[in-house]
């Protein structure tokens, strides 16, 4: 078993790192450990090595790691399973389930194949996007330790600076083309530490929930932000909504997220990897 593990002081994570450590030592399982360093390249390649003399991966971490861990693992055949520690973990709420079923999944014989998204030269896991959730992302890259609570009001602040920029593109069959409030490409249902963007998504269909938001005036944002918070952002009048394979957005210069990620600018080129990726799922009982 390869662990790999972000860094932190906080007690919770130290007493999860404990756990699993004892745990293998319980079962006679061989362990590595990566402990990440914040280099994205590096860190990919060394965890890609690593992983070629492993069996199953498991992330002691957030969005943010297994993210990494995915670009890292998808190509090597190993198996990934996760424990949730991170601040915002949306990616793991879409399970709904407790910390004890996260924990019997690291070792749990069953495995799920399920779909894994990409954009441009980055695959993601949960909810990949373009406008004003990178914008946020962007912002707030260097703060990492805001609750849920404090994403949405810093939401709420930036909105009120956020210039949109013109979309276009062409999503499966139709052409796109608007002034961009948030655009998602959703492989799994919460992003933005626990907004339900795409309640509908499902891990192993073959497709990604894609949903369009096109930006108006201050006061219409601000009423879409409010919405989206709410979960009913569905029935908004102009929001455009697909089940698609691939996308391609041929706007320059806008900023593209991935997993809570800023990994690059747009034009990007969008698809989903069918059933890509071993992933142990907790199970819900």
């Amino acid at each position: 078993m390869l662990i790999i593990i972000k860094p932190s002081t906080k007690k919770k994570h130290k007493k999860m790192c404990t756990w699993l450590y004892k745990e293998c030592e319980k079962r006679c399982v061989y362990v590595d450990s990566f402990v990440t360093t914040g280099n994205f390249d590096v860190d990919c390649a060394k965890i890609a090595q690593l992983a070629k003399s492993h069996v199953r991966a498991v992330v002691l971490g957030g969005d943010g790691t297994l993210h990494l861990a995915v670009n890292a693992l998808l190509k090597t055949g190993c198996s990934l399973a996760l424990l949730p520690l991170g601040t915002g973990n949306d990616f793991a709420r879409g399970f709904a389930c407790s910390q004890v079923a996260w924990q019997q999944a690291v070792f749990a014989e069953h495995q799920q194949a399920i779909d894994i998204g990409q954009i441009n030269n980055r695959y993601f896991i949960n909810v990949a996007g373009v406008g004003f959730d990178a914008h946020v992302v962007k912002a707030l890259q260097d703060k990492t330790n805001l609750s849920p609570l404090g994403y949405s009001l810093a939401g709420f602040q930036h909105l009120l600076k956020y210039k949109p920029a013109r979309l276009n593109g062409r999503f499966a069959d139709k052409k796109i083309s608007h002034n961009n409030l948030i655009t998602v490409f959703a492989n799994h249902r919460y992003f933005g530490g626990g907004l339900a963007i795409a309640p509908k998504a499902q891990l192993s269909d073959g497709k990604l929930e894609c949903y369009a938001m096109p930006a108006h005036g201050l006061f219409s944002n601000l009423h879409s932000f409010i919405r989206l918070l709410l979960g009913c952002h569905h029935t908004m009048k102009g929001l455009s909504y697909q089940r698609l394979h691939s996308a391609c957005i041929t706007s320059e210069g806008l900023p593209i997220e991935a997993d809570g990620e800023l990994i690059g600018k747009t034009p990007a080129t969008v698809s989903v990897h069918p059933r890509a990726l071993l992933f142990c799922a907790p199970s819900k009982k």
